[in-house]
């Protein structure tokens, strides 16, 4: 697929409308995501059967093709691997599965290529309308947590993929293409993209992600290639002092800081207290002890997939966890409910794919690069990290939204860097082997 020549003005012009097609999605999809998820699905759909006839139609994929290919089905095949001896459950690897078909839209992506920059302005759009929709739910109509547009989201990835998303703006402003003489534009749209995301993750009522911001600051402030060490530091400074600022001032943040700090309190002053393990914070607490008790019963298969809920239910018949615990599909932990469900295999296929996507990444890295691939390689880090961290207090694929969220804000980039890389590489070695006709600075024509 990756090193088929384009022979004739035909395949130009098919190349050339492909393009225009990919890069129109790739504009509309992230903002149409933030407010209308399951239209977002059905629209990449589409892409995804795209997918299926360029996997048909152009064959030979190369290693790093092979690579991200083992990223997308670690986490179905470790599910799979559990059920051949625990029983099988289909429920479970429907939303892994997303990232099966998300290898799809990967490999439409990696041929067509996206124009320079098509992410950044749809991840500034995205967070613009994540803010609009927070404002009027949060401050027009006093709603104490905003769940999206008509309660499409959960207020936890709403807010979580909110805060993602301002720093894919955040990097655009630092990670500057070299060639780029006026950045101006660019650097202004990316730091207000930055605060608008960050206001829609404060006015979502969530915490629990906010422990992941500093390891994001640092992270793009890391990966800019535009300004020096000096300003490197001065820019994290200032960051840290804003976001200090916003979070000291903001009432809602105050409260919900002080009654998650009490309920932790609380929660390790009195473990078997039914009060303290019915809050927001103690449930969470308790469920990871509850997981971690299953683990050590069961170490190399866990309780099953298919046996959760059945033991779900007993331990609220037996008074072990709350009545909330009755309607959760997880332990609001990756690491724990793969432990809990699928013992040392499903938590190994969880650290496998947050390593093999960081490595995915990092190798691609290109601080002097003429053309958006550090960009690119930037946000894939990103979406890694931050997801990452995000689960560590819900789950990756806790809810239909947020896997939506994490296929495209995880495949976009790949395939674009993909993509990149190769256009390159392809320019470097002569005889050119595209995809489609390019510049010199990587963009197809």
């Amino acid at each position: 697929m990756i090193s088929l020549p384009i022979r004739s003005h035909r395949e130009l012009r098919q190349a050339a409308v492909g393009s225009a097609m990919l890069n129109c999605w790739a504009l509309i999809i992230l903002p149409l995501l933030m407010s209308f998820p399951s239209v977002s699905g059905w629209v990449s759909g589409t892409i995804v059967c795209w997918g299926f006839y360029v996997a048909a139609r152009f064959r030979g994929l190369e290693k790093m093709d092979w690579q991200f290919a083992t990223i997308c089905a670690i986490l179905p095949a470790s599910l799979l691997f559990n059920m051949l001896f625990m029983g099988w459950v289909p429920g479970p690897l429907a939303r892994p599965g997303h990232l099966v078909f998300g290898f799809f839209i990967y490999l439409v992506i990696a041929r067509y290529g996206l124009r320079r920059g098509v992410l950044f302005w749809s991840a500034c759009a995205a967070v613009s309308v994540a803010f609009c929709i927070a404002a009027y739910e949060a401050l027009y109509l006093g709603h104490a947590r905003v769940f999206g547009l008509g309660h499409r989201w959960n207020a936890v990835p709403f807010g979580n993929f909110s805060l993602l998303l301002s720093f894919f703006c955040l990097a655009g402003a630092l990670v500057a293409p070299q060639d780029e003489s006026h950045p101006w534009h660019r650097i202004v749209a990316g730091v207000a993209g930055f605060g608008l995301g960050l206001g829609a993750s404060v006015l979502s009522g969530t915490r629990g992600g906010w422990v992941a911001i500093p390891f994001l600051l640092i992270l793009c402030l890391w990966l800019g290639n535009r300004i020096s060490r000096r300003r490197r530091i001065a820019i994290l400074m200032a960051l840290i002092v804003s976001v200090a600022a916003v979070t000291t001032v903001s009432p809602r943040f105050q409260s919900r800081f002080t009654r998650a700090s009490a309920e932790v309190a609380n929660y390790l002053a009195h473990p078997h207290d039914a009060k303290a393990r019915s809050t927001s914070t103690g449930i969470r607490l308790a469920m990871w002890h509850w997981g971690m008790d299953r683990f050590l019963e069961h170490p190399l298969t866990g309780i099953g997939f298919s046996a959760y809920h059945e033991q779900r239910a007993e331990a609220v018949t037996e008074g072990e966890l709350p009545k909330e615990f009755r309607r959760l599909a997880n332990l609001h932990n990756e690491l724990v409910t793969r432990l809990a469900m699928g013992g040392l295999p499903a938590a190994m296929a969880v650290l496998i794919f947050w390593y093999l996507g960081w490595q995915f990444f990092t190798r691609l890295l290109d601080p002097d690069n003429t053309n958006d691939r550090h960009y690119y390689a930037a946000c894939g880090l990103l979406t890694v990290v931050g997801t990452g961290l995000f689960s560590m207090t819900e789950s990756l694929f806790g809810t239909s939204p947020g896997t939506k969220a994490i296929m495209l804000l995880l495949i976009i980039p790949a395939g674009a860097l993909r993509y990149a890389w190769r256009s390159e590489t392809a320019y470097a070695e002569k005889p050119q082997f595209m995809h489609a006709p390019t510049s010199r600075s990587g963009e197809p024509c």
